[in-house]
């Protein structure tokens, strides 16, 4: 089996979600634009302002971001909280036991990823890390699970632990199985951006800013001429920075998009494709007409992991979801049809597609 997913090229277009191009730049204003790598994929940060420290700050921005991922929520890197937390829940028969506090991100990370599974209605599992890691979509190879440890997890319980997991004041956790792993994947990069954000509101000289994780943007401020921000949204069957249309949006938002052609493979003997937006009900790639999910609200952490809960649930069964967190979302299905939540000022520009009242 070999990984068919679409190269990721390191230049702003190659976003799951595209900034459009900004227009009517003033002389007063500088801007700075840097492309990096933090939380496994390309990351984008365009600042504003009429500071002389602008790349200085960009610097800042992006080493938050990777602190965050390093000393707070990979399960990945060993020293990470979240990685004591795993060991620690199979060392102490499910009892989190570490040393010092969870860290705010962490703590708060885990405490809305268990909320959002409830009202997701457990589409969405920071406790998944048992399937994550069985299908290990981020190697260079991954390949199809044997059934049989598939079918062990999901009956054992793994990825249906979080309605059983107690966070205490204190931050110490309590899982109902000491094999719960944890991954807040479908969080991380939302995260991210909230990092930024709250760092971004300290920064007075900053007027506006634009920070793109992978597939999860936050756009801070004002453009240089002061006109609403215009975010593409890539064409699920397009070549890298192709648009199919674009939603426009003031400052103080985030924007997530979770889709089947991120990361993906084919299986040889089936020809079946497999991606890696897991059913936690199931252990398999979701099952949906969906192709595309794009969430639009005021927080990174809400964004992300709707964009996941949504594209599971498909569009009539995430209205609740989304009336709740108060998110609005654009649907795309693999018939080309596009669904736009009600006060979205979103266009079509792409003629194969259409909007779907």
């Amino acid at each position: 089996m070999r990984l068919k997913g679409k190269k990721i090229a390191v230049t702003f277009l190659s976003l799951a979600l595209i900034v459009a191009s900004f227009t009517g730049c003033q002389k007063k204003e500088e801007s700075y634009s840097h492309t990096d790598f933090a939380m496994g994929t390309v990351t984008n940060i365009t600042l504003y302002g009429k500071s002389d420290s602008l790349e200085k700050t960009e610097q800042e921005i992006i080493s938050k971001v990777k602190k965050l991922e390093k000393e707070q929520i990979s399960w990945r890197i060993k020293g990470s909280q979240l990685s004591k937390v795993n060991r620690e829940v199979a060392k102490n028969q499910g009892k989190a036991k570490i040393k010092e506090p969870l860290k705010s991100w962490l703590l708060q990370a885990l405490k809305l990823s268990k909320d959002s599974y409830e009202d997701g209605r457990g589409t969405v599992d920071p406790s998944i890390g048992q399937l994550t890691q069985l299908w290990n979509f981020e190697s260079d190879h991954p390949s199809l699970p044997k059934a049989s440890d598939i079918k062990k997890a999901v009956n054992s319980g793994l990825s249906d632990n979080s309605r059983h997991v107690t966070i205490d004041s204190k931050g110490n956790l309590k899982a109902k199985d000491e094999k719960t792993k944890f991954d807040l994947g479908a969080y991380g990069k939302g995260i991210g951006t909230d990092v930024a954000w709250e760092f971004l509101k300290k920064k007075k000289d900053i007027t506006g800013a634009m920070v793109a994780l992978g597939g999860s943007i936050l756009v801070y401020g004002q453009k240089l001429d002061g006109s609403d921000w215009n975010v593409g949204i890539q064409d699920p069957y397009g070549k890298d920075g192709e648009v199919l249309g674009g939603v426009k949006v003031s400052g103080g938002t985030c924007i997530s998009t979770s889709g089947d052609y991120e990361k993906y493979f084919i299986d040889k003997k089936t020809g079946k494709k497999y991606f890696h937006i897991l059913d936690p009900k199931t252990g398999y790639s979701a099952e949906t007409n969906i192709t595309s999910c794009t969430i639009v609200c005021n927080s990174g952490i809400n964004s992300d992991g709707l964009s996941t809960a949504c594209f599971i649930l498909g569009v009539k069964k995430s209205q609740k979801l989304l009336k709740k967190y108060h998110a609005k979302a654009i649907f795309v299905d693999k018939k080309k049809n596009v669904y736009v939540s009600d006060g979205l000022d979103f266009s079509l520009t792409n003629d194969d597609y259409k909007i779907v009242k």
